[in-house]
């Protein structure tokens, strides 16, 4: 199993947001999305899913870039 952070950028009511998570990936068994999906116990099918559930907007998730967090230090 790898513990990975991913990033949620969407909008909620008109509002920009980011969150940061950290989940388990189990290579093989649960994809990223399907992880991001356990998250927020959620029995959708796909993150678009789960995006509509949520009420986000324009939203997406994606790695961290942890380069990015060195450079900024």
């Amino acid at each position: 199993m790898n513990q990975e952070k991913v990033i949620i950028e969407g909008s909620l009511e008109g509002m920009r947001f980011y969150k940061e998570l950290d989940i388990v990936i189990d290579p093989g068994e649960v994809t990223p999305e399907q992880a991001i999906i356990r998250f927020y116990e959620s029995d959708a099918e796909s993150f678009d899913m789960l995006a509509r559930e949520q009420g986000w907007r324009n939203c997406y998730w994606t790695y961290l870039d942890n380069t990015e967090l060195l450079q900024a230090n």
